[in-house]
């Protein structure tokens, strides 16, 4: 073979490899634009289950027992019984503490350039502790309703015809599913969404708050000093913090 039939089978072989490569990232860029993400993994893990909580991940059917530790990745479901709480971690950080007998789904997407973290709830409730990313945010969404969050702490439930959604701490952009209309909640206030369209705000009283504030951080720390004497008479404090 000589050498110019040689570099015309090396040019050729390379155009054929920066065409394969030009249609990859053509493919990456429309992935991109339909709102899809690249795995990075899993998304949160389980921190804690009181006494039994169960998931199911995207592929299965069937629902098996949590347990402390356990990843959670795009389109996992965790559940919790009569009595029961699971606390799940992101990888920021921020927490999701689900109350009794609730059902959500973790997920993602990439929505106005920003990568969001989706927490879908079917039922019941949970309390929420977001911590502020830059580029990225928290989308919950409700039978009636999708909350936009960045960097903010309340609660969300679901009822019987409505959503509720507490807001303890920060400002959450607010919409129903049926009207579009679009509401802020802020820090003190209550927002209620309506499967007729409706959606509204107002100052929620002290015992919502304090109950989506529990929700939220796992309850109120507390600190209790003990005054205690060692055998040669010398007084010394010992202080125990716990929540309530």
């Amino acid at each position: 073979m000589t050498e110019d039939m040689k570099m015309i089978r090396l040019k050729t072989r390379g155009l054929y490899i920066l065409k394969i490569a030009g249609v990859s990232t053509l493919l990456l860029l429309a992935a991109g634009a339909a709102g899809f993400t690249p795995s990075k993994g899993p998304l949160a893990m389980i921190l804690k289950v009181i006494p039994e909580v169960t998931k199911q991940s995207q592929s299965a059917t069937d629902w098996a027992i949590a347990s402390k530790g356990d990843p959670l990745t795009t389109g996992d479901k965790v559940r919790t019984d009569k009595n029961s709480l699971a606390l799940i971690k992101f990888m920021d950080r921020s927490i999701v503490r689900l109350r009794e007998q609730s059902i959500l789904t973790v997920d993602t997407s990439t929505v106005e350039g920003k990568f969001t973290k989706f927490i879908k709830l079917w039922k019941g409730g949970f309390g929420f502790e977001f911590r502020k990313q830059r580029d990225e945010q928290f989308r919950l969404t409700s039978p009636t309703a999708v909350a936009s969050i960045r960097g903010t702490r309340g609660m969300l439930s679901g009822g019987a015809g409505s959503d509720t959604l507490i807001v303890t701490e920060g400002i959450v952009r607010f919409a129903n599913n049926v009207s579009n209309r679009e509401i802020d909640v802020a820090a003190g206030n209550i927002g209620v969404s309506s499967q007729d369209g409706s959606i509204s705000s107002r100052r929620a009283t002290t015992k919502e708050l304090a109950e989506a504030d529990r929700m939220a951080t796992g309850g109120t720390l507390n600190e209790l000093k003990l005054e205690l004497r060692d055998k040669q008479g010398n007084k010394k404090e010992l202080k125990l913090k716990y929540k309530q």
